[in-house]
């Protein structure tokens, strides 16, 4: 009967691992989307950029453009769009894998901000600017607390779909 007993407790203590482990694993890449990114996300995999029709995958750090009716990756836009300001241009934040395969869709949920500007950046937000320089002083601790961006509704993200902005 000990040995029973024995047994049911490092089962369940094996199982109860696995769920703990399971809450405590989140996935916030704050740090590496680019500072020109719209702020209030702690998870973004891509953004489409309407102005150009493009994608940008925050975790390559390449932009994704159609070149000849073929999508094309490069760390750099080609010099067609060297008058392209990423840092005015309106982001929309899409979260699923390989958006460009559903660009018509993408053309029509978001081709009506082209044009539009005046997203806040990540550059711009508090609690970016704390994040990154956090162990950047002489001590190399950060003597301010961080925190995540809040999850404020601004009108720079209405008509997006619920799937784009859950960051899952």
């Amino acid at each position: 009967m000990k040995k029973v007993l024995v047994m049911l407790s490092l089962f369940a203590a094996v199982l109860l691992a696995g769920h703990v482990k399971a809450q405590v694993n989140v996935n916030v890449n704050i740090g590496s989307q680019p500072e020109w990114g719209p702020s209030g996300y702690n998870h973004v995999d891509y953004y489409y950029l309407p102005d150009i029709n493009a994608y940008y995958n925050i975790s390559t750090a390449q932009y994704i453009y159609l070149l000849n009716n073929k999508w094309h990756f490069a760390k750099k836009l080609p010099s067609r769009y060297k008058n392209y300001n990423v840092y005015n241009a309106y982001k929309v934040v899409v979260n699923r894998e390989k958006p460009y395969q559903n660009n018509k869709q993408d053309i029509q949920n978001y081709g009506k901000y082209k044009g539009q500007t005046g997203q806040q950046m990540l550059r711009d937000n508090q609690d970016y600017k704390n994040i990154k320089n956090q162990g950047n002083s002489k001590s190399g601790k950060s003597n301010k607390k961080t925190k995540e961006p809040s999850e404020k509704k601004t009108n720079s993200r209405q008509g997006q779909n619920k799937s784009d902005k859950a960051g899952h």
